[in-house]
């Protein structure tokens, strides 16, 4: 009997035509990707201007709340004094401004010391060594939760300019909506033609894998967080467990919003591109290195298993340009049909944030770049036996214990 069934499933495939397989592979996985992203991508909100008649009516009927805006910052004395500018000159009345100095090397700390003698809210906090169990930027960030007395917490990166009513924007948004965590994406300020690809390849994969624009549903696996703006209502923040629960991750903006999912509370991606804005990295180089202590955390701190998802990547957005070209009769229509999905999947996402839409023809080795950084983070990882972030060495071992 079992010799009957083995026969029959030799002769099936026998007569499969394998040249048929990889095509409808390739279609079938960029329609999964396709279905399961355009809805909520084309739907993703954006912050409306704050409308001042109507502001005035809901600043009547109710206080939305003190904001604590907490900026962490280690060597950032050419950057930050723009950032808290840009916080002091907020519409929004009720906030206050702790900047944490995170054990910096250059003049952070007495610029942040000066800005505090210029303006009565800022707190200046001064960290001068890291505990054990705790990545510098997550440590920093919790000491200013500590010390914030606000209904809701601002975490921000110090090198982000904020438009003037920027909070005032986002605070209205979440009472709106009944949010207890907004993130969103700021505009991008990338100069080189390669350190956009390369940012917008980053962008692209975190929209297409991680689909933050669908963190709001209730029952999606999908999170959002992003380092430049998450704004938390304390309450959320502290029975999510704080930054105590992600005290190792170097990802700790994006395990922040999974923890805060992970507990029941409404959150939302939105984009804000006339509120907020960011120069991520100055150079592709730059990025490149600034990588080294993103990639390895996603795959549980495993070379073999990061490596191996560069491979299907690659194959993944290179088979449908190779097939559309030379593959073979009428399979390429299936090619071409993947093309048009990825093509139109792109735009979007470029249209969106801003990003060159022409690069789509070059997507290949755009995917190509960001194998090579994620690689080269895994190999660089591996030797050293650990990473490096903000100037301070973390061993693999240290690492998994905040998985």
């Amino acid at each position: 009997m079992f010799s009957n069934y083995a026969q029959t499933w030799l002769t099936i495939l026998q007569t499969l035509h394998w040249h048929a397989v990889i095509p409808t592979l390739v279609a079938a996985v960029w329609t999964f990707i396709f279905v399961r992203t355009i809805p909520d991508l084309v739907r993703t909100p954006r912050l409306r201007q704050v409308r001042r008649a109507e502001d005035e009516r809901c600043a009547a009927k109710r206080d939305l709340g003190k904001v604590s805006v907490i900026v962490a910052a280690r060597d950032e004395a050419e950057r930050i004094r723009q950032t808290v500018e840009s916080l002091t000159a907020q519409t929004y009345p009720n906030m206050e401004i702790i900047l944490v100095d995170d054990r910096s090397s250059d003049d952070t700390g007495a610029e942040i010391d000066r800005q505090a003698a210029l303006v009565d809210n800022i707190v200046p906090i001064h960290i001068t060594e890291l505990p054990r169990g705790w990545l510098g930027k997550n440590h920093a960030l919790y000491v200013g939760s500590k010390q914030a007395t606000g209904d809701w917490l601002l975490f921000a990166d110090a090198d982000v300019y904020f438009y003037p009513d920027a909070i005032e924007r986002a605070m209205q948004y979440v009472h709106t909506h009944k949010l207890q965590h907004l993130t969103v994406a700021p505009r991008l300020i990338a100069t080189g033609y390669w350190l956009r690809m390369l940012t917008a390849m980053y962008i692209f994969n975190y929209v297409l894998f991680k689909r933050p624009q669908s963190a709001y549903r209730r029952r999606a696996r999908a999170h959002a967080g992003i380092g430049a703006f998450n704004l938390v209502a304390r309450q959320a923040y502290e029975k999510s467990g704080t930054h105590k629960a992600i005290s190792l991750r170097p990802d700790d903006d994006l395990l922040l919003g999974k923890q805060i999912k992970r507990h029941g509370f409404r959150q939302r991606f939105v984009l804000a591109q006339q509120c907020i804005e960011i120069e991520w990295y100055p150079d592709l180089s730059s990025m490149i290195v600034g990588m080294e202590k993103a990639p390895l955390p996603a795959f549980r701190y495993s070379a073999l298993l990061l490596f191996l998802s560069m491979v299907l990547m690659m194959a993944l957005y290179s088979t449908p340009f190779i097939g559309a070209f030379v593959g073979p009769g009428w399979y390429r229509l299936l090619y071409g049909y993947a093309l048009l999905l990825m093509c139109i999947l792109y735009e979007l996402h470029a249209v969106f944030l801003k990003l060159p839409k022409h690069q789509f023809l070059i997507l290949p080795i755009g995917m190509l770049l960001y194998s090579y950084a994620f690689i080269r983070s895994a190999v660089l990882a591996v030797r050293r036996g650990g990473l490096v972030w903000r100037d301070t060495f973390y061993t693999l071992r240290e690492l998994r214990r905040g998985l």
